[in-house]
């Protein structure tokens, strides 16, 4: 599974370089550029982040086990009193507390697996659809070229735009059950993090305010540069050629008849460079401009290989308990 999530993120950007060449030829498809530049990503990323929840259930559940083991060690008959009641009833809460956590974990985990095949099937479906359009593209260069062709190149490019305008349809409906997918995930991700933190406190934890208020913060770099990441996509695809389509549905509410505009073919440009960076350049060079001027992202997010953790230090120093 892993050999085929991996291969994904090559494809995704092979399927971006195949259809900036095929929007050149076939005007039906340019609609597509900007789909296929959002659609960059690394399944098997998210697939890995999904395996580090799965070991973090591990670990809870070792660490629930311990405290049962823990409770049932001391026999009834050593050990009684209002002491041996006030033991066995935080025991109790930490055990619930770790119910709460593994059952987020969960969901967290199963989420981030379903995205990641999901995310590997659209791109993988996009490469196929995108390929194949290539390929009639190529042949009307070809055709074009030579003065006997000249005829059968008019004629192939009009079933061309036909073909492309269905392979839109259907890269489109896809990219909108992606996008409906996503929102519904960050809807779980939210209610599964607050009913944690609501069970914690309910069983507990009066900390649990506190520490997820830290986590927050530790992340806001991040979610800083996550947020810009896509906001700059966004931006970037509606200037490439995008199509109107459904709101809800995604079908294509018209197909494109005419070239590409100067604007869109900078921006195009501008895009298959950012599919060549693994990321939108202006929020890389931005960032180099951070560090440069000092502002390290490190200071409050995760550590650099090799180097502490300056978030998990916070919380080893405010909370040893923990």
């Amino acid at each position: 599974m892993t050999d085929v999530l991996g291969a994904a993120k090559g494809l995704a950007q092979a399927a971006m370089y195949e259809c900036i060449f095929v929007s050149t030829v076939i005007p039906a498809a340019i609609p597509m550029n900007p789909i296929v530049y959002q659609a960059q990503g690394d399944p098997k990323k998210i697939w890995d982040a999904a395996e580090g929840w799965k070991e973090t259930i591990d670990e809870l559940t070792k660490a629930k086990e311990q405290i049962e083991t823990l409770t049932r060690g001391v026999q009834q008959t050593a050990w009684e009193g209002d002491d041996r009641t006030a033991f066995e009833q935080r025991t109790q809460e930490y055990r619930q507390q770790l119910d709460a956590a593994i059952a987020m974990a969960w969901v967290v985990a199963i989420a981030l697996w379903i995205l990641a095949v999901m995310i590997a099937v659209f791109i993988y479906l996009m490469f196929i659809v995108i390929t194949l359009l290539a390929i009639f593209a190529a042949a009307i260069c070809i055709a074009a070229g030579s003065i006997i062709g000249a005829p059968a190149a008019v004629e192939l490019e009009a079933q061309a735009n036909q073909f492309a305008t269905m392979a839109y349809r259907v890269i489109s409906m896809g990219s909108k059950v992606l996008t409906i997918t996503f929102g519904t995930t960050a809807g779980i991700f939210g209610l599964a993090c607050a009913g944690n933190i609501a069970w914690q406190w309910g069983h507990g934890n009066d900390d649990v305010f506190k520490t997820f208020g830290q986590a927050t913060l530790n992340g806001l770099d991040d979610m800083l540069k996550g947020t810009l990441n896509f906001l700059e996509q966004k931006f970037t695809a509606k200037f490439m050629g995008e199509g109107q389509v459904g709101k809800w549905t995604g079908i294509p509410q018209s197909s494109r008849i005419a070239p590409l505009t100067g604007l869109e073919r900078g921006v195009t440009g501008l895009g298959a460079v950012d599919t060549a960076n693994g990321g939108p350049v202006l929020v890389a060079g931005g960032e180099k401009l951070a560090g440069a001027a000092g502002i390290e992202g490190g200071e409050y997010g995760s550590g650099e290989d090799g180097e502490p953790d300056p978030g998990r230090n916070y919380v080893d120093k405010t909370q040893p308990h923990r």
